[in-house]
């Protein structure tokens, strides 16, 4: 049964074996927040992702799924992952001095024959 994330309906399992995934890279430059969505930008859902600080200085935060809890800090020089679940977005505010990598492992979220428009290609995502 699908769920909805952050009004996407998300028909992706995160720990199904034969779901076909690839990684992406993110950056978010120092002194900036970038809020990455992944059915918008890569047409897929997260199913694990690290989040680095590299601002060897200043604490980033970051927010999982627009959640409406107070950002998480992320101290100098550290890092958070997660693993096995569903995320449709992440909000990172980098620090004043370095960067904010975000590496994700996305699956393609299918688009099944009643969600398509009339005339668009079979197979088409």
């Amino acid at each position: 049964m699908p769920s909805v994330i952050q009004g996407f309906e998300v028909l992706t399992k995160p720990k199904d074996t034969e779901a076909e995934s690839f990684p992406v890279f993110i950056q978010v430059p120092a002194g900036t927040t970038r809020t990455v969505t992944f059915p918008t930008e890569f047409n897929a859902i997260a199913i694990s992702c690290l989040i680095e600080n590299q601002d060897s200085a200043n604490a980033a935060s970051f927010r999982i799924n627009n959640s409406t809890h107070p950002a998480i800090n992320l101290s100098a020089s550290s890092f958070r992952s997660f693993d096995s679940m569903n995320i449709v977005s992440i909000t990172v505010t980098a620090g004043a001095a370095g960067v904010v990598d975000i590496f994700a492992q996305v699956t393609p979220n299918p688009i099944y024959q009643a969600q398509k428009s009339a005339g668009s290609l079979e197979g088409v995502l």
